[in-house]
């Protein structure tokens, strides 16, 4: 960072999330655009809904790679807090073969909560042990700079530290639309699994 500005941050990361949004096929963005209409006409339970959803998304964020500083192992964002709703929760746990906790009611949290000493409780060696059903939050999480100084727990708080992410609108209509509820509850992905795999050896 001592050989740019913020300003100059800014720039490269707003250039590589247009590089990334235009490799992006046309009839890909079609089908992200026609996502959210799709998930209201489908017959079927909020977790099937939400598959969809995350599927599109993989397609979607599949065209980032190269222009984003994310690499695998690189966990530092597995340290952030991961809010997830209560049926995205049971999404996980259908698939994992886990339970979650049943919350009465939404858990905020501040992002001064989490750090270096608060892992997500799937991470293992560095990486992601539930990749294939990970959240939503964290398929869009993605840092479109040279390097992964920002990713650093150091400079999380730093005033500066809001850089260019991508926003795919249809993306976030149609979770909310698959999970089906418009205040559903809302916690952190530590709330609903505090053991990661090993939520159900402790109830």
């Amino acid at each position: 960072m001592s050989d740019r500005k913020i300003e100059q941050t800014r720039q490269f990361a707003e250039e590589n999330l247009d590089k990334f949004f235009n490799s992006v096929p046309p009839e890909l963005k079609a089908h992200v655009v026609s996502l959210p209409k799709r998930i209201t006409q489908l017959s079927a339970r909020p977790v099937i809904k939400l598959k969809e959803v995350l599927n599109t998304a993989d397609q979607i964020f599949d065209h980032a790679g190269k222009f984003a500083a994310c690499a695998r192992g690189c966990g530092h964002c597995c340290h952030v807090s991961v809010p997830i709703t209560e049926v995205e929760a049971h999404y996980m746990a259908e698939n994992l073969g886990i339970k979650p906790v049943e919350l009465k009611q939404s858990i905020r949290h501040e992002l001064s909560e989490y750090g270096s000493h608060t892992p997500c409780p799937f991470l293992a060696n560095g990486e992601c042990s539930i990749y294939e059903v990970r959240p939503l939050t964290c398929r869009m999480h993605m840092n479109f700079d040279r390097d992964n100084y920002w990713c650093l727990h150091e400079n999380w708080l730093k005033p500066e530290a809001e850089i260019p992410r991508p926003t795919i609108q249809p993306l976030i209509d149609a979770y909310h639309m698959a999970i089906g509820s418009t205040r559903p509850i809302m916690a952190d992905i530590r709330d609903f699994f505090p053991q990661g795999r090993m939520t159900n050896a402790a109830q």
